[in-house]
């Protein structure tokens, strides 16, 4: 059961406790053992963490109780749990994802905002009757973001628009509990942090995929989701620490 404080209210206290605001991206890939080492690795370093991001990795291999086993012992820390799954469908179908992965003991969802500004809305008005939050999409990390988050709108009048802006304003107004924009985009960090009216800005991309966590910090950066760096680490504690740290100052 969903605690009935809402999302953004109990990341906060998370990231308090722990003084930590990073999210650990617990993508390990498929062997014999997942939920066992998804255990450890959880157990490991929540102290350090104040909530974990499961992709397909977790959720297509693992049964519907594994995963419930899985955020419960999340929530016993104190953390809190992302679905990454980037839905973009119609809002029924969206309702019928979110309600199954709100009964796994799932906190948050990933929607990417090409489903446009009415499905965005209907979405999280259903998370939120859930107890739950809707991170959007804003720009990815990845190499090839720009063919679809950096693409631009024509608006008539030769008029043009970036895709990721379009994305941030149907974000604000349908109230989604967070945003992501990748830590490696600096200048798009810049841009829109100063305009998110107080939605908190997460972002992947660091390390593997060249983001810098101070500079993204100093960019508007709130939340910092890491994966590989840490989790693949010869020392995934003293890694984890020196991030946390590193932010902290």
């Amino acid at each position: 059961m969903i605690d009935s404080i809402v999302f953004n209210d109990r990341i906060n206290q998370a990231g308090r406790l722990k003084r930590s605001r990073i999210i650990l991206a617990v993508d390990l890939t498929d062997r014999p053992d997942l939920q066992e080492a998804t255990i450890r690795t959880i157990s490991s370093l929540e102290e350090h963490i104040c909530a974990v991001k499961f992709n397909f990795h977790l959720i297509l291999p693992l049964s519907r109780s594994e995963l419930l086993q899985i955020n419960r012992l999340a929530h016993s820390y104190g953390l809190q749990s992302i679905a990454d799954i980037k839905l973009n469908d119609i809002p029924s179908t969206n309702e019928v994802a979110i309600t199954h992965l709100a009964k796994m003991g799932f906190d948050a969802f990933t929607v990417n905002p090409f489903i446009g500004p009415d499905g965005l809305e209907a979405t999280v008005l259903h998370a939120h009757e859930l107890g739950c939050g809707i991170l959007a999409l804003i720009y990815m990390s990845h190499p090839g973001a720009h063919f679809g988050f950096g693409a631009h709108l024509s608006e008539g009048d030769n008029q043009v628009t970036p895709v990721y802006r379009r994305f941030f304003e149907n974000a604000t107004s349908s109230q989604v509990d967070g945003m992501i924009i990748g830590a490696n985009q600096a200048d798009i960090l810049k841009e829109l942090s100063c305009k998110a009216d107080k939605i908190p800005i997460y972002s992947p991309g660091l390390g593997a995929q060249g983001g810098d966590a101070k500079q993204a910090s100093i960019s508007g950066t709130d939340y910092f989701i890491v994966g590989r760096s840490i989790i693949q680490s010869k020392d995934p504690i003293m890694a984890i620490t020196h991030l946390r740290e590193t932010l902290n100052h």
